[in-house]
């Protein structure tokens, strides 16, 4: 029994440290915030909505922690001035060009689209395509039909204008492209995290979707639409899980051509953007964060969710655990047990390893 004990005990020495490294690799991707390019279910509200002669696009952007930036596309051969917000890898995110076309999307799971080899292939993200070429909603949807759009979508784009008109592009059931439009005796559309063209495509129900439509409801019935409705509407849908926190809101007004800009859920001051006086700057790239207060900015980052940086702490508790299995190891592992001193097993490899040197001995005659 001493020897089964001795022996199981050194069988662990070497299972504990392995044991400790693949709990490491399955629960850090796990409990860290989703992997660059994957969205969480809870991330980005854009809605378009119009009423008498306003038009607005709000939106979200829910994601890990990141710089947020804006900048101008000046328009050349023919094509759009534009104005981006987007994150620190400056992709789009969304944007309003001079005609008063807007945009913003969010993420839906993979979904596959039938190919089209017949069409030209979309080798640019498509909003962006459409920004610097069309300037109303009915020009971007005839656009976007004579593109290939590959294989697979993993979006929504809401595109609105200056007419009041609003469209959601999404992936459909039958794998083309679906529309859903903005009626004519509809106020408004949302878009969250499930597809408006399929909803069992993505997180439905969706609590963000449901407040958005109720606050969106109430304008309808008895409200003025206005930039800080908007901004309250998008407030009441931020997010502080640290895989999807808000970064910013936007609201695009698509008919005096201005972008409103709310950083980390601070509601309480908005930054404005005139599209035609930002695209005489020319080509600029700019952090949001200069366009408002110092002392907001920290504040804003003072409010971080403390497990942001979850990942590294976990790295650093994984080294700390796989030491402390190491060093559990070698002085509980290797034999000493309690019973050592009477373990036969241990008796007989300490006589092993004692091996009695010869003697030599020398006499001395003398003749």
């Amino acid at each position: 029994m001493c020897g089964i004990v001795v022996w199981a005990r050194r069988g662990l020495k070497i299972a504990i440290p392995v044991v400790v490294v693949v709990l490491s690799l399955v629960l850090l991707p796990v409990l860290g915030p989703s992997p660059s390019g994957q969205v969480a279910a809870d991330s980005c509200t854009v809605f378009a909505v119009s009423k008498d002669d306003a038009v607005f696009l709000g939106s979200n952007e829910d994601y890990e922690v990141h710089d947020s930036y804006w900048w101008t596309e000046p328009g050349v051969d023919g094509n759009y001035g534009i104005v981006y917000v987007g994150l620190d890898d400056l992709r789009p995110r969304g944007g309003i060009n001079e005609a008063g076309l807007c945009y913003d999307a969010t993420g839906l799971p993979d979904a596959l689209l039938n190919r089209h080899f017949d069409k030209r292939r979309l080798k640019v993200h498509f909003p962006v395509v459409a920004l610097r070429n069309c300037a109303t909603v009915e020009e971007t949807i005839a656009l976007a039909q004579t593109y290939d759009w590959g294989r697979h979508m993993r979006y929504q784009v809401v595109f609105a204008d200056a007419t009041g008109d609003a469209v959601i592009v999404s992936p459909g059931i039958d794998g083309e492209l679906a529309f859903t439009r903005k009626g004519e005796d509809e106020t408004y559309v949302v878009a969250t995290n499930f597809n408006r063209a399929n909803i069992y495509h993505g997180a439905y129900p969706c609590e963000r979707y449901n407040t958005a439509t109720l606050m969106l409801d109430a304008v309808e019935a008895n409200g003025v639409l206005s930039p800080e409705l908007c901004g309250a509407i998008l407030k009441h849908v931020s997010q502080t899980d640290p895989r999807a926190y808000t970064l910013y809101s936007s609201v695009y007004d698509t008919v005096g051509k201005q972008i409103y800009l709310y950083y980390m859920r601070q509601y309480d001051e908005v930054a404005v953007l005139d599209v035609a006086e930002t695209l005489s700057l020319g080509e600029v790239v700019r952090p949001m964060e200069g366009l408002f207060p110092q002392e907001l900015v920290l504040r804003a980052q003072s409010c971080l969710p403390v497990s942001y940086d979850y990942p590294w702490r976990t790295a650093a508790t994984v080294v700390v655990l796989f030491i402390a299995a190491m060093a559990v190891g070698r002085i509980e592992i290797c034999g000493r047990c309690p019973e050592a001193q009477a373990c036969v097993l241990v008796q007989r490899s300490a006589e092993r390893k004692v091996v009695p040197r010869p003697v030599l001995t020398i006499s001395y005659h003398r003749k």
